[in-house]
């Protein structure tokens, strides 16, 4: 997967939206899922299953956490 140095977490949760760098994170770009989220759940101080249905997008310039969404 191509991972730009420049790439940024940003996240959806609790009706707000925040750009985060990795080190705000105390991650790599290369982090897994599982890391994300357990990232996420400890900067928001939340538990880790408020995020189970959450989806992860990595794009070349930003990895993205938002709520799934539903249509219809």
């Amino acid at each position: 997967m191509f991972v730009s140095e420049n790439q940024v977490v940003h996240v959806r949760f609790n009706g707000r939206s925040e750009q985060l760098d990795f080190a705000a994170l105390d991650l790599t770009p290369d982090a897994g899922d599982a890391e994300l989220r357990a990232a996420i759940a400890q900067r928001y101080q939340c538990e880790l299953r408020t995020l189970d249905e959450y989806v992860i997008v990595r794009e070349p310039q930003a990895i993205i956490i938002r709520p799934i969404a539903y249509y219809g």
